[in-house]
């Protein structure tokens, strides 16, 4: 047919853009296999008092293991009192404290000067602006006594920082090892007061901040000025996944993706976790998520073997993240921009639009004939709108997550339509149905990877677009075209509209068995939780007996493939091809809806973007493989059960078994 000419050929162009904006991924996910592996100093010195031992013993232990940085985090006015370093004369608006030596007096003053807080003398106007500070050596007492006066109340006072330790980070660095610095938002935050903050971060040896409470620097009203800080500072802002704190989408986005992901694992979580889920838990934030900072907390304070247990524990995160040679312990960096041009999303859109074209032409008679032009602009309309910017691309990846996996399974529902030719071996046929569904998935897969090949979906600043949709909708298109049919080369767009009326209502017409009602609606409940499951914020989660069996399949196999592929879908596409080939029309278009499963998750997960693209292949092989077995081994039982028996007759409807 004509229209395949240029369709083809605008397919065979996005695809090359696309394999080259995915080598451009590649490349910079290739030069970043570090991940940095930080403790908490005060876990530290608490197990250094545990096993009675000094804490820089602890840590030569620990650089040791893999471990690679402590966390530190600030000091603020309070924990100064409650040490008992500093007394407090609060009163209303202003705060008088009082240190016993000057070297904490100075670091107070110079801290939250930095913040934006005034220091006035006693005798002086609120109103004055400079900083001043009495030493008692001025009146006549011992030198090593000051007093301050501060324009602030103390209850915003109190949760100020005053900086990092400096003698905890005097014996980090004297271990070896990095310093990363846990800060805190605070008011007053703006262009000048964060840069102080941060250029005093750097200076004491830190590069890297994570922020603590509840807000990230520069919330609310300066994300901004944070990001323009951070970047002129040369200070790395770490991301604590799953963290949720306030202002943390905005200022990823000012950053523009030049940040660090940190995962973490808070105490009271720790308390729920066995040893090895947490082991399994830090691995795969490494290895499957870009993750490039884990921030490990000790498994243990107790018993005589406290230290070895710690030891043994960040050794093994540090194995499993670095198996098949694919991260080692290191200094964490931000990952580099693919620098993908802008004619390459172009490009990358046209394979997109292609697909959405070719699945228009393949199921609506009337696109051939009356919508035929407009069916062929639409990759370049599609082409055009990569090349506006991320939202764009983010539409024409939808579209294509949208088309593909449907025309990939198209030819699954021509099975299912034509009458059976009895062949009593349908395994060789089957299984190579699904490697021509899965390539031309394959197609989808590279324009959607082409389209979001930028460092802001690398680190999931930004996320592919309308995930549950790209999970429910090939489904539910495919589900539907079992129904009404797929249209004949020759036919009109009355012929259509009779075939459809025809079918809907045999369809309607047809007996409800109590065991077809109740397969029915099994198979929905199961496609409802899969769809459920899906996205960023799935709204179900996953059962402990689940989290067991995927731990065996990690341990047994290069990767763990995804259950709904390799035990769900890509068996139910053999079986409804292989059952259609004997004559089983109705049980295989059943079949046939769930084995779209597979086909869509295929694609979904190449969406995953902060996932890297070599871990995705693999994971699809190892599921196809699989599935595919099982796929065969099903319908070699299956047909020994349907032998001996005659073929159903096609129906109009092969929905349900009657």
């Amino acid at each position: 047919m004509p229209w395949r000419i240029p369709l083809a050929t605008m397919l065979a162009i996005g695809v090359l853009a696309s394999l080259y904006g995915a080598a451009l991924r590649y490349r910079a996910e290739q030069r970043n296999r570090r991940a940095e592996i930080a403790v908490d100093y005060a876990e530290v010195t608490r197990l250094a008092a545990a096993v009675g031992v000094p804490a820089a013993d602890v840590l030569f232990r620990l650089k040791q293991s893999g471990v690679t940085s402590v966390a530190v985090t600030e000091d603020t006015v309070q924990d100064m009192v409650d040490a008992g370093r500093a007394q407090l004369n609060a009163s209303g608006p202003m705060t008088g404290i009082q240190v016993g030596d000057a070297a904490g007096l100075q670091r107070i003053v110079t801290n939250l000067t930095m913040r934006g807080v005034r220091a006035i003398p006693p005798d002086t106007a609120a109103s004055v602006p400079s900083v001043l500070l009495w030493t008692a050596e001025a009146n006549g007492a011992a030198p090593s006594a000051g007093y301050v006066r501060l324009l602030s109340a103390y209850p915003p006072l109190s949760t100020m920082g005053i900086g990092i330790p400096p003698e905890q980070v005097e014996t980090i660095r004297a271990s070896g090892l990095k310093c990363v610095a846990r800060i805190a938002n605070f008011p007053g935050a703006r262009l000048d007061t964060l840069k102080a903050v941060l250029s005093s971060i750097r200076a004491a040896g830190a590069d890297i901040v994570v922020c603590t409470g509840t807000e990230v620097l520069g919330h609310y009203g300066a994300t901004s000025d944070a990001a323009q800080a951070l970047a002129s500072t040369g200070v790395l802002w770490g991301q604590v996944e799953f963290g949720k704190q306030k202002g943390d989408d905005g200022l990823a986005r000012a950053l523009n993706g030049h940040y660090i992901r940190v995962h973490s694992i808070s105490e009271g979580e720790m308390g729920t976790l066995s040893e090895a889920d947490a082991i399994d838990r830090f691995v795969r934030a490494a290895r499957e998520r870009n993750i490039r900072l884990l921030y490990v907390r000790m498994v243990t304070f107790a018993g005589v073997d406290a230290l070895e247990r710690n030891l043994k524990y960040v050794a093994a995160i540090v194995s499993g993240m670095g198996r098949g040679g694919l991260l080692r312990p290191g200094a964490a960096m931000p990952f580099e921009e693919t620098d993908v041009p802008v004619w390459a999303f172009g490009l990358s859109g046209l394979a997109g639009g292609a697909l959405a074209a070719w699945l228009a032409i393949a199921v609506l008679p009337c696109a051939r004939d009356r919508w035929l032009l407009l069916v062929l602009l639409l990759p370049l309309a599609c082409g055009v709108l990569a090349c506006i910017g991320e939202s764009g691309r983010r539409l024409v990846a939808l579209l294509s997550a949208l088309s593909a996996p449907t025309l990939a399974c198209l030819p699954m529902v021509a099975a299912v339509q034509r009458p059976s030719d009895g062949r009593p071996k349908p395994s060789s046929e089957a299984l190579w149905a699904l490697v021509r569904a899965s390539l031309v998935t394959a197609i989808g897969i590279a324009s959607v990877v082409g389209l979001l090949a930028s460092r802001p979906f690398m680190v999931k600043t930004s996320q592919f677009l309308g995930i549950k949709a790209a999970h429910a909708v090939p489904i539910l298109l495919i589900a539907i075209l079992l129904v009404i049919g797929l249209p004949d080369a020759a036919e009109t767009v009355r012929q259509a509209r009779d075939r459809i009326k025809r079918r809907l209502n045999s369809f309607l017409a047809q007996p409800v068995l109590l065991g077809a009602m109740v397969m029915t609606l099994a198979i929905l409940a199961a496609l409802m939780l899969a769809v459920a499951r899906t996205g960023n914020e799935p709204g179900v989660g996953v059962s402990g007996l689940e989290m067991r069996f995927r731990a065996l399949l990690d341990a047994g196999l290069p990767i763990r493939p995804r259950t709904k592929e390799f035990l769900l879908g890509h068996p139910a596409f053999v079986l409804a091809f292989g059952l259609a080939a004997l004559g089983k029309q109705r049980w295989a278009s059943v079949l046939a809806v769930i084995g779209v499963v597979g086909q869509v998750s295929v694609l979904n997960t190449f969406c995953h973007i902060h996932t890297p693209l070599t871990l995705s292949a693999l994971r699809v092989l190892v599921g196809l493989v699989l599935g595919g077995l099982i796929g065969l081994m099903a319908l070699a039982a299956s047909v020994k059960f349907c032998r001996q028996s005659p073929p159903s007759p096609v129906t109009d409807v092969p929905l349900a078994e009657p």
